[in-house]
């Protein structure tokens, strides 16, 4: 890595170029780098981010599947400064300019733009049932229409009033194999049990992975 930045470096982190090819073994797949790539590093490891435009530029290339979901080539990539020897994801970056602009990711056979990311064992959201969960991967998501689970619950997105879609979270736990539909204070998202005629507005909905059968949701009061 060619890092002239490193000669002032402060400890908050510096930018250098790579020299040579290198192939970075990750646990959603091959990331590679080739020469002149842009990449920033912080604390003690060589790498921690790497930059969207390198992949536009043709200065990288990735192979990246995330619980089935093929990650877009132009993304950025932020890896942990704090554990050594390791490539585990921080955070994958989707998200360059307008909302409506972003490619689609497939989830499980349903389009969605992406915003980003996130990798956390311990992640801890707001506004959860009993205090708030933990999740593995945590996807900030933009939706409109309808999403129909394995047993015909049917999940509804509403546009905002000014008919733009509104962006949520996808909670995914792979030790409980369950998946989890969040919505912030001022967003909207509806249920319609089997069974039921009219759809309701709820905050949490659980259900299992891939669109599966309905498990429990928290309702807006």
């Amino acid at each position: 890595m060619f890092a002239p930045e490193r000669l002032t470096f402060d400890g908050r982190g510096f930018s250098g170029r790579v020299l040579g090819s290198h192939v970075l073994e990750t646990e959603y797949g091959e990331i590679t780098l080739y020469r002149g790539a842009r990449v920033y590093s912080r604390s003690t490891r060589v790498m921690t981010i790497i930059e969207a435009n390198n992949f536009a530029r043709g200065r990288a290339s990735h192979n990246l599947v995330v619980e089935g979901m093929v990650i877009p080539q132009q993304v950025e990539i932020t890896l942990t400064p704090y554990i050594r020897d390791t490539r585990q994801f921080v955070r994958l970056i989707l998200h360059w300019g307008a909302w409506q602009d972003q490619p689609e990711i497939i989830v499980s056979g349903i389009p969605f733009n992406v915003r980003r990311i996130d990798f956390s064992p311990s992640y801890q959201w707001v506004g959860g049932t009993a205090g708030g969960g933990t999740a593995d991967i945590v996807m900030a998501f933009l939706a409109s229409g309808y999403v129909t689970l394995a047993d015909g619950a049917r999940i509804y997105f509403p546009l905002q009033s000014n008919g733009l879609s509104m962006d949520r979270e996808l909670l995914i736990d792979k030790e409980e194999e369950r998946w989890r539909i969040f919505t912030r204070t001022g967003r909207r998202t509806l249920l319609r049990l089997p069974g039921e005629t009219e759809f309701a507005e709820y905050r949490e909905i659980t259900f299992r992975p891939h669109w599966g059968e309905f498990i429990e949701g928290v309702r807006v009061e």
